[in-house]
């Protein structure tokens, strides 16, 4: 039988409005419950009843989101993240900004995307978390339900990473490979994320279970990067969503594609490309490590993490995304190695 308990995430003293913390006392919580152009900017947990890793205390269904949208498909006006399509707010829940501190600035500044899975976890794309100067997790600051990165949004939620783990051997098979990573945030006022209409986990996918997109699908990519190929400091003020077919790795690894002798990097089983071959329908720098979510039998699906391409939006360099599902023992082992 499902209980509920009625609990009021209590925040931590806010700074500046964008690390406030908004309290709910009648909020619930279920005891059940991309050139080679890379980077593009640089209890043990159970599976819920949709996939989603999560914690023994969670107030939301993973893939499920409260505010509709349709994003434009190519041939549309306005159809990309390059100067793309800005969708209502809350639309895409799972939806994670990460911040990095700039001393030259003093302050946290967009870094890249990321996706919401669990209660305390943050995938992201491992190339993100590399650079020498985010050695340390004290550096990086992780934002939830955020929308308009100018202002303060009404379910913002911002929390400081406690632990950061990539994938053993990234970069292992050339320079994009295993391009991704886990972020553990450290709770504030001793709870976690506090789940509301615009902030969800999504579902993680499950090949045995027949949770995932199949090629042809048609996904949706979100973020705040680059509007334009040619001004990459061009971030977008407001998240932004354009839709995107699945490729199958046949069509990827031609050699008029990503294939051929001369690329450093092989389009690798970890990997996936998306996007029309026509161009103009593309993530860009400043979306690295953002979702590609895909609905599968009315759930949404982490399909994919921005991670790599040639370029943005080009004709025949379709965006290349780090497969999860091909991850999906190590996002489970990782979450035991800290200790969720």
């Amino acid at each position: 039988m499902e209980t509920k308990e009625c609990a009021c995430l209590v925040g931590q003293e806010p700074r500046n409005k964008r690390e406030s913390a908004l309290c709910d006392s009648s909020y619930f919580y279920q005891t059940d419950w991309r050139s080679g152009g890379f980077p593009k900017f640089p209890g043990v947990p159970a599976a819920g009843p949709a996939g989603a890793v999560v914690g023994e205390r969670v107030g939301a269904q993973c893939g499920t989101r409260a505010v509709p949208h349709l994003p434009s498909r190519p041939g549309s006006p306005s159809s990309r993240i390059v100067g793309g399509t800005q969708p209502p707010y809350g639309a895409y829940p799972w939806q994670v900004e990460i911040q990095a501190f700039r001393a030259e600035q003093r302050s946290f500044q967009h870094h890249c995307g990321g996706a919401l899975i669990g209660p305390r976890l943050v995938l992201t794309a491992a190339h993100c978390l590399k650079a020498p100067a985010l050695s340390s997790p004290d550096q990086l600051r992780v934002v939830l339900g955020d929308h308009n990165l100018s202002t303060s949004d009404p379910h913002e939620q911002a929390f400081r990473a406690e632990r950061v783990l990539l994938h053993p051997e990234f970069r292992k098979e050339g320079p994009y490979s295993n391009d991704i990573a886990l972020i553990l945030v450290t709770p504030v006022g001793g709870r976690a994320f506090r789940f509301s209409s615009h902030v969800q986990p999504i579902c993680l996918p499950d090949l045995a279970a027949k949770r995932a997109a199949p090629e042809g699908a048609w996904c949706t990519v979100t973020g705040w990067g680059a509007q334009a190929d040619d001004a990459v400091d061009s971030l977008s003020p407001v998240l932004r969503a354009a839709a995107v077919p699945l490729l199958g790795q046949d069509t990827c690894r031609a050699a008029d594609v990503l294939g051929g002798p001369f690329r450093r990097q092989p389009i690798l089983d970890g990997m996936l490309c998306a996007g029309p071959l026509s161009g103009g329908v593309d993530a860009c720098g400043g979306d690295s490590g953002g979702p590609l979510a895909c609905e599968v039998h009315g759930r949404w699906v982490l399909t994919g993490l921005v991670s790599w391409g040639d370029g943005c939006a080009k004709r025949n360099r379709p965006g290349v995304y780090t497969r999860v599902a091909h991850y999906g023992d190590w996002i489970r082992d990782s979450a035991k190695q800290l200790g969720l």
